[in-house]
């Protein structure tokens, strides 16, 4: 029962703590007006997708 009572406690705690990252990041992506609308909405997509689209995003900014 302790062990079952601490992963819950883990898992309320990264829970909390990605959803702080997101909601700076998201305050990030507001503040920069030039922020991709395509990119502040990723966390709607399959990993792969989120890894191809981040992969053309770095070419591109190699590119400039």
């Amino acid at each position: 029962m302790a062990t079952w009572a601490m992963t819950l406690f883990i898992q309320r705690a990264e829970h909390r703590d990605t959803q702080a990252v997101h909601a700076k990041l998201d305050e990030l992506l507001r503040a920069a007006g030039e922020a991709d609308s395509e990119t502040a909405k990723i966390d709607n997509k399959e990993p792969e997708e989120i890894e191809v689209q981040r992969e053309r995003k770095q070419q591109g900014d190699s590119l400039r």
